[in-house]
């Protein structure tokens, strides 16, 4: 049995009636929950009785206990580093939300204790186990559309618009950023995935709508180091519910994934007619970030592709993408 402590109710995800981590822990064989941690007493309490198991605000008094195997955390990004470095000392594996770290130099101090701890890592780039959009991935490397040109993709969605975001998701301090750093970081991973490293990146943010101290709208232009072109965007401002496109361009072809508010995977290829896949259709190769973070936790392998060194990889992307800004606009190399 994989035993897993749940560590902070920070993250809407962790939150009823959402918890889509705990749901998907929780549907994998052989697992679950025996604690619950967070800040706040009154939220630990509460959700411990959820679960029906102990509960507590101590930090170690949750990571020594003999019956946490792993960490599953939601916490506020600026509390990552205090939880990733207790958990590695305490040799707890960890799954996380994103991102790793809110600083370069805090994420590769969390990379080499868990190294040298050798536990397994995982992060929630929940995106590449949808069909449609790691089916480009495919082609991308079969050459199906020839060699790649362009990338392109935007995350939104209304609530900032809405007002229906807690204050907190303002704070540059406890966030690191906002719609970038949020949802850019999804089109951010997806693209690491999909095209390979990035070689350098130039931004430009505003939040001239919502007149917070972090941005609500997001753009980043990036080179691959396939040679291809990118741009990567975020808002908080979408009039769409949710919106999650993407558009890959090659020589020979493209094609374009669209992931909320009505899926579809269209694919053109020179010589071809139009075709509008079978998204049930479309191979998948990547299970849940949860369910390889399990996986490799029973069996010893690595958890890759969401891994620490891809989390790492993406600290180092919105480091620069955030320095770029505040250069304006300079391209800075990764």
């Amino acid at each position: 049995m994989f035993k897993v402590a749940l560590l902070s109710r920070w993250h809407p995800h962790s939150m009823y009636p959402d918890e889509r981590y705990a749901k998907d822990l929780l549907s994998q064989p052989d697992c679950k929950i025996t604690c619950v941690w967070d800040r706040n007493a009154q939220i630990a309490e509460q959700w411990g009785k959820q679960y029906g198991v102990d509960w507590t605000t101590e930090l170690e008094e949750v990571l020594s206990r003999d019956d946490v195997d792993g960490v599953l955390v939601t916490s506020q990004p600026a509390d990552h580093r205090e939880i990733f470095l207790s958990a590695a000392r305490h040799h707890k594996h960890i799954f996380t939300e994103k991102v790793l770290s809110l600083k370069l130099d805090e994420a590769l101090e969390i990379k080499e204790a868990v190294e040298k701890a050798g536990i397994n890592f995982a992060i929630a780039y929940m995106r590449l186990a949808i069909p449609q959009l790691a089916y480009a991935k495919q082609l991308v490397e079969s050459k199906a559309i020839g060699e790649p040109v362009s990338f392109r993709c935007v995350c939104g969605h209304a609530q900032g618009l809405k007002n229906t975001l807690p204050e907190y998701w303002y704070d540059p301090e406890i966030c690191g950023g906002g719609a970038m750093i949020d949802l850019g970081f999804n089109c951010a991973y997806l693209a690491r995935y999909i095209m390979g490293g990035f070689e350098t990146v130039s931004a430009s943010f505003s939040n001239k709508l919502l007149g917070k101290r972090v941005e609500d709208f997001g753009s980043c232009t990036v080179r691959f180091k396939n040679g291809a072109s990118g741009i990567l965007e975020a808002t908080f401002d979408s009039p769409l519910m949710s919106v999650f496109e993407m558009n890959v361009y090659g020589t020979k072809g493209a094609y374009y994934a669209r992931f909320g508010g009505g899926d579809i995977a269209e694919l053109n290829i020179e010589g071809r007619a139009r075709q509008i896949l079978d998204i049930k259709q479309l191979p998948c190769p990547l299970k849940t970030p949860v369910a390889t973070w399990v996986e490799t936790c029973k069996n010893g392998s690595r958890a890759e592709p969401y891994g620490i060194e891809s989390a790492v990889d993406l600290v180092r992307f919105m480091h620069a993408a955030y320095l770029s800004d505040q250069n304006e606009g300079k391209r800075f190399a990764l």
